[in-house]
């Protein structure tokens, strides 16, 4: 036991410091745990027992495919559906029939007889859900785009799900090869269904007999009683948990506060999950089967982008069309690939040892590609579409970049410091102000502002005169709409983006602790500029909110001891 947790313990570490080096690369954080998975597996290092990546990843990959799958069932919601549902359940129809006919027609000549293209070409319809999701949320994309491929993922599911099982059912009939038959398969649909229906009502029931206080016992509860049920009865639970989410989500008003509670809990899960689907990643069944899973990926490739388009255009989804010839097809961020259509492999396995093996060694190997780089045109295209906030594009965000590494060592080591209070009372912002923040110049143009911003440790950037005095703040805001537009972008510099005049923004430098608190109670920013004096605005540095704060505090700790 002791050396299973060793062996968590090292995937979460490999993972966050994987995902930091992505963040800082620009990358989507989950292309950085992929890659922690592939260095820390035997394609590499081999540096963790097998038998414990084994033990770890049935309950992880479950876990947190549940945990997706909720969040992507409550995209079913009546409101929403009733807006552009229709379109949108249009759209995904035309889109996984482009997607079928082309991967089963090209893969017609590659593998002998017609059980195998056709069950490829359904499980090539499944877009995989966590990666899909986690991408979008990571960047805290909103809009039309973000919630139309949302719920494309989820109805991509639902169709592969529910047609390869039909398929089975077909095959079995007509072939009777494989031991399981035309009722098991029924069951897997309509089993996934009612644990589905039954797993969303006890969540209601329970989260109203817990109350408010406590939104994720009764989740993980009721998702560790359905994973066990389906697979005690041999029922794929992916559909379920995809009712279970719509269930919820239409039933009651849980749906929110339990997916807000999850961003507590679910991160280790989620980060758990695609490093061991990185562990699991095996360049040898690429190699072998390189052919066939060639073909795959690119008939899936274009059956999903020429879907995408055709789909376009027969549900009227104007707001989905790209704005111009630059723009990336929508159908790029329907690639990512993963669970879903390896779980159908292995639900194949059960009819057909065979067939299943051939197929899931082919799905292995496009995962290759289609997890390295499906996370990455899912970012693409929700950056084109305008929808992800521009501070979320940066390297760090004001929440997320601290101090080095070296910084925060020799901080631990250090420990705090104590002023006194005469110390403390004759501080003054020019003793405390940081003096490394270069400011702007006035005529700064947009590349040189967002390369700024980029690396800035604060959302508010001075801007300074040809003088060094301070003619204003630009706040990350300010750049949003503009950053998207490349013609207004080319108009304008940074004088003309500074919203914050400078007495709003700033005070001289004998100013004292009590002056600069009284300051921020009006002042909404995280950063105080220090300036040589009013009649003199000359840029010296900043005060960042909490800094001054803990001073605060600490000087009035001192007046209330003494």
């Amino acid at each position: 036991m002791n050396e299973l947790l060793l062996t968590a313990g090292i995937i979460l570490i490999g993972g966050a410091i994987c995902g930091a080096i992505a963040r800082f690369l620009r990358l989507p954080t989950l292309t950085g745990y992929i890659t922690a998975g592939i260095l820390l597996g035997p394609q590499l290092l081999d540096a963790l027992p097998h038998e414990h990546i084994e033990a770890l990843s049935g309950p992880i990959n479950d876990v947190a495919m549940a945990l997706v799958l909720f969040v992507l069932g409550g995209q079913f919601h009546a409101e929403k559906l009733r807006k552009s549902g229709k379109k949108i359940v249009t759209f995904s129809c035309v889109e996984s029939l482009f997607t079928f006919s082309c991967v089963t027609l090209l893969c017609l000549p590659v593998l002998p007889g017609i059980a195998g293209p056709l069950l490829l070409g359904v499980m090539a319809v499944a877009i995989a859900p966590a990666t899909t999701l986690l991408v979008l949320d990571e960047f805290d994309a909103h809009g039309p785009t973000t919630d139309a491929v949302k719920l494309v993922t989820a109805l991509s599911n639902v169709w592969a799900i529910f047609f390869f099982e039909l398929a089975l059912l077909l095959l079995v009939f007509l072939s009777g090869a494989g031991e399981a038959g035309p009722l098991d398969a029924t069951w897997d649909v309509f089993g996934s269904l009612l644990y589905g229906l039954l797993a969303g009502h006890a969540l209601i029931v329970i989260q109203d007999r817990t109350g408010h206080g406590n939104y994720s016992l009764p989740l993980l509860a009721v998702i560790a009683a359905t994973i066990g049920a389906s697979k005690a009865t041999g029922v794929p639970y992916m559909l379920a948990f995809l009712v279970t989410g719509a269930v919820v989500a239409n039933r009651s008003r849980y749906f929110e506060p339990i997916t807000k509670s999850m961003e507590a809990f679910a991160p280790p899960a989620y980060v758990a999950f695609f490093v061991l689907s990185g562990l699991h990643l095996d360049f040898s069944l690429l190699a072998d089967n390189w052919m066939v899973a060639g073909i795959y990926i690119l008939a899936r490739t274009i059956g999903k982008i020429a879907g995408a388009r055709a789909g376009l255009k027969v549900a009227g989804l104007e707001f989905l069309h790209p704005q111009d010839r630059t723009s990336p097809p929508v159908g790029l961020s329907l690639l990512c690939q993963a669970g879903a259509a390896i779980a159908l492999a292995h639900v194949a396995m059960d009819y057909d040892p065979e067939l299943g093996q051939t197929l899931l060694n082919i799905i292995l190997g496009a995962v290759v590609l289609f997890e390295l780089v499906g996370p990455l045109f899912v970012k693409h295209v929700a950056v084109a579409a305008g929808e992800v906030n521009i501070g979320h594009l940066l390297v760090r965000g004001s929440e997320e970049r601290g101090d080095s590494l070296f910084s925060s060592l020799l901080r631990s080591l250090r420990g705090r410091k104590h002023w006194s209070e005469e110390d403390l009372a004759g501080l003054t912002l020019g003793r405390i102000m940081g003096g490394t923040a270069t400011p702007l110049p006035e005529g700064a143009a947009m590349d040189e502002i967002l390369r700024y911003a980029n690396h800035a440790r604060s959302n508010q950037f001075p801007v300074v005169d040809s003088n060094g005095s301070l003619v204003g703040m630009i706040r990350l805001r300010d750049l949003e709409e503009l950053a998207y537009d490349p013609h207004a972008a080319s108009l304008v510099i940074a004088g003309d983006l500074t919203s914050l005049p400078t007495d709003e923004i700033a005070l001289p430098a004998d100013s004292t602790l009590e002056e600069a608190a009284a300051f921020f109670t009006s002042f909404q920013g995280n950063n105080l500029v220090v300036i040589e004096s009013k009649e003199k605005p000359q840029y010296l540095g900043m005060v960042e909110r909490a800094n001054l704060l803990r001073l605060v505090s600490q000087l009035e700790q001192s007046r209330a001891d003494s």
